[in-house]
């Protein structure tokens, strides 16, 4: 019986290979990979090109003990079940690999003292830098310090703490548009769900909704609803506002638990979109056009976001911690886009107090 000689496996490629492939030197290769900064965006491209191409795998940890540091960013967030957290994740992490990181997610659950334990969990790990959500717009977890902190990034909230690099949406613009359009459909009553006022996102877009509003003489028939963080917390509160015999033609929903609390309430009413009630929601997502009507929505621009923030923590992690972070701050802001589709039409005529299912309508 001849035995088959075993195939020879496949080598695994070196930094010397990558930087044959990319045509450039080997000590560009790891200023790329160990993010120094020292090499143009073109040259970077080719490089991870070059990475993708042959399955390059840094040596973590070997890399880890000459440079001291972890190669790991820490991601905080409210909630991995809220759909804009999880999208924003999936970015981070796709900017990571392509960057030699990894990224350790925690979720906060909207309370500050969680989210300060999770931060000082991943700190205990020797990471290079944060990513946050934070809870509150007053402080990152219960008052923490940015020059004790390792290069961080707020996103979407606390855009105005001291300290920081911030990245995120301009929602009074956002929220203006969407009352312009509205109220150029005629509607003059509009609710506003948020899932709290103690948040400048919500308060922002709401307050871009009342200018819009005050500008169309119409303010008088602007309310606020707040309707908590989860689903059913907001299908409640806007299914009590769409009982009211003045209730409003139009719903604005300024986060997509909002959105899908508002459509709840709609059904459990038995009202149709847009004749009954019109509806807007914030954060689109492939579900909004799954069932008719398509849903309006402010989508976010989730990867200028992330890789705005990805860039802006490279250059502060090439550099030192501590002070040396905490000055040429950047405040980032992205615009959002105002997809218009089926939900929202003409303000209906004619309105009178409503019955759900269960009060035998």
């Amino acid at each position: 019986m001849t035995r088959r000689a075993a195939s020879p496996q496949r080598a695994t490629p070196t930094i010397k290979d990558v930087a044959a492939r990319a045509a450039v030197s080997t000590a560009t290769v790891s200023h790329v990979v160990n993010a120094t900064g020292r090499a143009s965006a073109k040259t970077r491209e080719k490089v991870l090109q070059a990475i993708e191409d042959l399955g390059f795998r840094p040596n973590g940890n070997a890399a880890s003990l000459r440079s001291r540091r972890s190669r790991i960013v820490g991601l905080v967030v409210p909630s991995i079940t809220n759909s804009f957290f999880a999208q924003m994740a999936s970015e981070f992490e796709a900017l990571a690999m392509a960057s030699g990181y990894d990224i350790a997610m925690v979720t906060s659950d909207e309370d500050a003292g969680r989210e300060q334990e999770r931060i000082l969990a991943l700190l205990s790990r020797q990471i290079d830098g944060l990513i946050i959500y934070p809870s509150s717009d007053e402080a990152v977890g219960l008052g923490l310090d940015a020059r004790t902190l390792p290069p961080t990034i707020l996103m979407d909230r606390g855009l105005r703490i001291p300290g920081f690099d911030t990245v995120g949406l301009n929602n009074d613009k956002s929220g203006y548009l969407v009352g312009r359009y509205l109220t150029r459909l005629g509607h003059r009553d509009v609710a506003v769900m948020v899932p709290s006022l103690h948040l400048a996102a919500s308060r922002d877009r709401a307050s871009g909704v009342e200018r819009a509003m005050t500008e169309a003489g119409c303010a008088s028939g602007f309310r606020v609803v707040i309707g908590g963080h989860t689903i059913e917390g907001a299908r409640s509160a806007i299914e009590q506002e769409l009982r009211r015999e003045d209730r409003a033609t139009a719903v604005i929903a300024a986060t997509n638990v909002a959105t899908l609390g508002a459509i709840k309430a709609i059904q459990a009413l038995q009202l149709t979109m847009p004749q009954d009630v019109s509806l807007i929601g914030f954060d689109d997502f492939e579900w909004m056009t799954a069932l008719r009507p398509f849903v309006s929505a402010v989508a976010q621009p989730t990867r200028q976001l992330a890789s705005a923030a990805w860039d802006i923590l490279l250059a502060k992690m090439a550099t030192a911690r501590g002070k040396a972070q905490t000055q040429n701050l950047q405040r980032i802001t992205f615009d959002g886009e105002f997809r218009i589709r089926e939900s929202a039409g003409q303000a209906a005529g004619i309105r009178a107090p409503l019955l759900s299912r269960s009060d035998g309508a």
